[in-house]
């Protein structure tokens, strides 16, 4: 008689550990799912901290480089240029990484279309023909899988963030 009510006891143990372990699956699907909803928000929030240095700085700094600067204020443009591009590597460093077979032009490039300036303003910027900045997005399209398909380069990029 003994051995009845350690049966009924040991399946009533585990019955509530069955029941247990669902519920911490259940908690743990949860959880899997906001890590990952945190993480995409952070990597959206990443994104566009870098487009708007990017857009709203980062163009206005090689700018004013390009101006008629006294020894002071070149050597302030050049470190605020080079803290700003710190900040924006990362998104370098991806499209570098994953992409292993891109030129370092192209890589810059790459991060002027994706930040939205025309090739005319690149060329500009970089100091190289219009024709070159087209023989490098050309470059890049094919080198990223683009040829022949509808994808825009400047969104594919961006998607890269």
């Amino acid at each position: 008689m003994a051995d009845k009510p350690t049966v009924a006891s040991l399946e009533k143990k585990i019955r509530e550990l069955e029941i247990r372990n669902g519920e911490l699956e259940e908690t743990n699907k949860a959880l899997r799912t906001l890590i990952e909803q945190t993480r995409m928000a952070s990597q959206d929030f990443q994104q566009r901290v870098v487009a708007n240095v990017e857009d709203l700085v980062m163009v206005y700094v090689a700018r004013l480089q390009d101006t008629n600067l006294d020894v002071d204020q070149s050597i302030f443009v050049n470190v605020i240029e080079q803290n700003l591009s710190e900040i924006v590597a990362p998104f370098m460093r991806r499209i570098g990484s994953q992409h292993a077979n891109l030129t370092p032009r192209e890589i810059e490039v790459a991060n002027l279309v994706r930040m939205g300036v025309k090739s005319k303003d690149i060329a500009k910027l970089l100091k190289i023909s219009k024709r070159a900045v087209e023989f490098h997005r050309d470059s890049l399209r094919k080198k990223l899988g683009l040829k022949k398909t509808k994808k825009n380069l400047r969104a594919y990029l961006a998607s890269l963030g």
